[in-house]
């Protein structure tokens, strides 16, 4: 099997550290299982021309090193292709990787992923340009880049800077006007805050955005009501403690495509924690078992010529059936 591997030198988890070891680490450890593997550490806007040249390539597999925005952005380029992704989660939250099982060590993940299975997942689109997590309207772009602002300003890592975010959009907490079109019919929404989820997060205390399937099919959609800044406060603090989806003001829908109309010409969105600026209407839809995903190994260790082989079986089978 080949494996194209394409590390961002920026991410949270290299920094500080020579990229050169992490580049030999990825490598050798890939290479102790059986595959072939090619391994480049690429940041900033070299990052994207990094990729391109890993989906380009000859590999079965290409794997990402970074946070959700970088691995968003391969996962929107093999789109299509008959190669599978696999992450190496280097980034601050690595929801993605966290639902797949994927440990947050290089050294725990490269044998987990080594010895893995492709598996066809979930993936939700707005516009065209797809997310593996969220897609989120509101109070949640103008804290991203208010967070950007801050770290620029006063040198802060991102949760201090998230914290300072927050309060300040919470100070201005405007509301989002717009309407939504289902299959129900269309309906006016005034909301601090409207997120897509590719897949529903689970409940419960402890689930921080968790999800336990990313194959049901389905885009959850939360739509907040507060109108009353604290009561949102509150709401932030439920999410951080896996109790949000309690909250009474919060409605929480089931679909596979719906659309977001406003009297704007362009809204912003945060997709997987990246900020867009998106024409309106934003037309959202499920793509189901849209992306080859290279899934972590579980339980016993097996041989990596085994391991070898059913990865090879896997993409010769996935590439007779889109043939």
């Amino acid at each position: 099997m080949k494996v194209s591997v394409v590390l961002n030198g920026a991410a949270g988890s290299l920094v500080g550290k020579p990229i050169e070891e992490s580049v030999g680490e990825v490598k050798r450890l890939f290479e102790e299982a059986g595959h072939t593997a090619t391994v480049t550490a690429a940041s900033g806007p070299e990052i994207v021309a990094a990729i391109d040249k890993a989906v380009a390539s000859d590999a079965d597999v290409v794997v990402v090193g970074g946070g959700d925005g970088t691995v968003a952005t391969a996962a929107g380029k093999l789109m299509g292709t008959d190669k599978a992704l696999g992450i190496l989660p280097l980034g601050t939250l690595n929801l993605y990787a966290k639902d797949l099982g994927i440990p947050l060590d290089i050294r725990e993940a490269v044998p987990l992923l080594a010895r893995g299975r492709i598996k066809p997942m979930d993936i939700g689109d707005v516009n065209g340009t797809v997310f593996l997590n969220h897609s989120v309207l509101g109070l949640y772009p103008m804290m991203v880049q208010e967070r950007e602002e801050v770290r620029e300003e006063r040198g802060l890592s991102k949760w201090p800077a998230m914290a300072i975010a927050m309060c300040r959009a919470l100070k201005q907490y405007p509301l989002l006007r717009v309407r939504l079109q289902t299959e129900e019919g269309t309906r006016r929404l005034t909301t601090p805050i409207l997120a897509v989820a590719n897949n529903p997060y689970d409940e419960g205390f402890g689930s921080f955005l968790k999800r336990s399937r990313l194959d049901t099919g389905k885009l959850a959609l939360y739509v907040a009501k507060h109108r009353q800044p604290f009561k949102m406060a509150k709401m932030m603090v439920a999410l951080v403690l896996g109790t949000w989806q309690r909250d009474a003001e919060l409605e929480v829908m089931s679909l596979t495509e719906f659309t977001v109309k406003s009297r704007r010409r362009t809204l912003k969105v945060a997709n997987d924690g990246e900020v867009h600026r998106m024409e309106a209407p934003l037309r959202y839809r499920m793509l189901a078992g849209g992306l080859r995903m290279l899934i972590p190994a579980q339980g016993e260790a097996a041989s990596p010529v085994d391991a070898d082989q059913r990865m090879a079986d896997a993409a010769e089978q996935q590439r007779r059936e889109s043939a």
